[in-house]
């Protein structure tokens, strides 16, 4: 009775390409230096594909070693030593005759199975090492919100202030700050101890300004160049509705008709304003950061939608493209508006960062009414129809 051998296959969906994108993304944290790397990715190009997806063959490297040393740029000696690396690293099999040849008909080679028994293994190590750097960004690009609006407080210091002991302490340990692109080398405890630091050192800051009825809370400094009304055209923009995942890059059509109702005036835009007509995310994101002994900010208001982005599914990178023509306040003020259009009774939106973008794209055009959004948003909230 003929005995079918099994071997370890790769899962359904993989392919020795992406072996060897997986190990060339680990490679690093697996002993594997880039040289040796090299001839892993040589050995395993050269075998069959069929071979790791069937599981009544291995995938083996039958080519000869002098062979592969001359295409690898390598000796022979050097070869050998690249070979005995990857099998104490434990990527690979070497079953070859006594004399070192090897035969494909007898099975003689460099074995790659192992490779396909610690999958698993290195696609855990993959997402974990993913996470780990999107962390390190989040928290790069929160330390970047937080020197943006270091810097706009101390803009709006007086001049007096550089003689005000307080100001001279903050401005020193400002000055100590690293720079944004050392904070990678920190690793991450410093990074959170230093963005706990930076958090203060904002703090200290905002609360001199409060003191002195120069605080950047105040509805004069804190979205007035967001919400006068930038459109070229008389009529009156009211509170966008959802865009559709399929039509991402659609214009935004009107969301109500106009109502017989007087639109009343939009209300400060203090900090605790927009909380009270925030939707259900960000007031969640406020919630979970906020002092409850201390009143909202508006670097709470910032923060806390920076936070929100990739629950909604935005990328990062829309913040980005909209930072020249919004600032961080007016980021900010848009994802409040895309946010609270998720609960809209009629025009909820599907596709939030397609309407983050429209919303960016209208404001660059200077087709953008903030006061027409938040006058239709504090209607919706106080149940007016």
């Amino acid at each position: 009775m003929n005995v079918i051998q099994t071997h370890l296959t790769l899962p359904e969906g993989w392919t020795k390409g992406a072996v060897m994108a997986l190990i060339s993304e680990v490679a690093p944290h697996i002993g594997l230096r880039p040289a040796r790397l090299a001839v892993l990715n040589y050995i395993i190009g050269r075998t069959r594909a069929s071979d790791w997806t069937s599981p009544h063959r291995e995938p083996v490297f039958f080519g000869a070693q002098d062979l592969a040393a001359v295409e690898l740029g390598k000796t022979s000696r050097q070869l050998r030593t690249d070979e005995a690396a990857l099998a104490k690293l434990g990527l690979i099999v070497k079953r070859v005759a006594a004399n070192g040849a090897r035969y494909g008909r007898a099975g003689l080679g460099l074995i790659l199975t192992p490779l396909i028994a610690r999958l698993e293994e290195f696609i855990a190590l993959r997402d974990r090492l993913r996470a780990e750097r999107r962390h390190l960004r989040a928290l790069k690009d929160l330390r970047s919100l937080r020197l943006r609006h270091i810097k706009r407080c101390i803009a709006a210091l007086p001049s007096s202030a550089i003689k005000d002991p307080e100001i001279v302490k903050i401005l020193a340990i400002f000055d100590k700050w690293p720079r944004s692109d050392a904070l990678s080398r920190l690793g991450l405890e410093r990074l959170n101890a230093h963005l706990k630091a930076s958090s203060d050192l904002c703090s200290s800051l905002d609360d001199w300004l409060e003191k002195r009825g120069l605080s950047s809370d105040q509805p004069a400094e804190n979205f007035r160049p967001f919400t006068q009304n930038t459109r070229e055209e008389t009529q009156t923009v009211k509170t966008p509705p959802a865009v559709d995942n399929s039509e991402r890059h659609a214009e935004i059509a009107q969301s109500e008709s106009p109502s017989s109702i007087p639109c009343p005036a939009p209300p400060a835009l203090t900090p605790e304003n927009l909380y009270r007509i925030a939707g259900d995310g960000l007031r969640m994101m406020l919630d979970a950061s906020r002092d409850q002994n201390r009143p909202l900010k508006e670097r709470d208001i910032i923060e806390a939608a920076w936070a929100l982005l990739p629950m909604l599914d935005i990328h990062t990178s829309v913040w980005h493209e909209g930072q020249s023509t919004l600032g961080d306040h007016g980021l900010a003020f848009c994802l409040l508006l895309v946010d609270a259009q998720r609960d809209h009774p009629s025009y909820p939106v599907r596709n939030p960062g397609g309407l983050m973008r429209e919303l960016i794209r209208r404001a660059k055009a200077g087709r953008l009414d903030f006061d027409a959004s938040v006058a239709a948003l504090q209607k919706r909230r106080n149940g007016v129809r």
